[in-house]
């Protein structure tokens, strides 16, 4: 039975809630001067907000939905396995979930070879190991993939590849301008094959420094992304929709959070507030609104719980 009070905790996921998508047109900036061929530009726009931090108090393989008040843990910080139960191929129910109680960095010893470890390791490496494990998860898993793109704001967009059913959630948990999926495939050999071609070229990079953005240009971000989706869309010979979209949270665009490193909120009284593009907003007991990159927190003891408050 697990103690009900103040209990030491994994964040194992921070669970967004998605909403309906809206049509957004998108003109260029008063006073452009420049001619284009495009006047306006259509996006797709989703709300995200948070839904909840699932946490698994040490010692203990069942994990819990969470939004009440919390504390940082003292470090140092032990890291957790990350295998869990449950499908790769649909979604699932997180709070029906069961996670390895095993400290270790990424999968211990029993579930190293596990499909999910398998599968993190195909888009994890670049190596003819990877590759091997990515053929290796198309024998066992009947499953469908994307490729995306997504604008940051930087020179080039990012390129990544994910299952089709978690393609919103994975957008939202990266920083981002604006989106589009440049092709889908049946088999994630493919589709990790796809993303290295695309990076390889020069189109677009796999990773880049993860940092929460200020108010960005929609439409430039639309025609840079565009261009960028033409070009690879047309290296791999499929057809790009020219579809765009984007995850967008009120709260991170209006409330403009401080961002800072977990270990400064240690022991310092939080509330779970927002998510959006890898970052957790929490609000302290004065009022304030602080931001954490999420991978400060996950899959470690980080956390301190009351388990009788959820």
């Amino acid at each position: 039975m697990i103690t009900v009070g103040a209990t030491r905790a994994i964040l194992r996921l921070v669970k967004q809630r998605i909403g309906e998508p809206a049509l957004r047109k998108v003109e260029p900036p008063k006073g452009f001067l420049f001619v284009t061929s495009q006047e306006s530009v259509d996006i797709v726009t989703y709300p995200a907000s948070l839904d909840y931090l699932l946490v698994q108090p040490e010692g203990y393989s069942d994990v819990f939905k969470y939004t009440s008040e919390l504390k940082i843990a003292q470090e140092p910080w032990q890291s957790y396995c990350q295998w869990h139960n449950g499908p790769l191929d649909e979604a699932d129910d997180p709070l029906k979930r069961l996670y390895c109680p095993v400290a270790a960095e990424g999968f211990c010893s029993k579930h190293r070879r596990s499909e999910r470890a398998i599968y993190t390791l195909c888009l994890d490496s670049r190596s003819e190991k990877a590759l091997e494990a990515c053929k290796y998860i198309d024998s066992v898993v009947k499953g469908e993939y994307v490729v995306y793109m997504l604008d940051y704001g930087g020179d080039k967009p990012k390129v990544g590849a994910t299952r089709k059913f978690r393609l919103l959630e994975r957008i939202a948990e990266q920083p981002h301008v604006v989106a589009t999926v440049i092709m889908e495939v049946d088999s994630l050999l493919a589709a990790r094959k796809a993303e290295m071609r695309i990076s390889s070229s020069g189109i677009a990079v796999e990773s880049w420094r993860h940092k929460l953005l200020n108010a960005q240009d929609h439409y430039f971000a639309s025609l840079r992304l565009s261009e960028a989706a033409s070009k690879a869309s047309k290296l791999l010979g499929v057809q790009w929709d020219n579809k765009l979209f984007s995850i967008v949270s009120q709260d991170f665009i209006s409330m403009r959070p401080r961002v800072v490193d977990a270990e400064s909120l240690v022991d310092k009284s939080l509330i779970p507030w927002a998510s959006w593009g890898g970052f957790i907003m929490f609000k302290d007991s004065g009022g304030s609104l602080v931001a954490v990159k999420s991978s400060q927190l996950m899959h470690k003891n980080s956390l301190i719980v009351d388990l009788g408050s959820t």
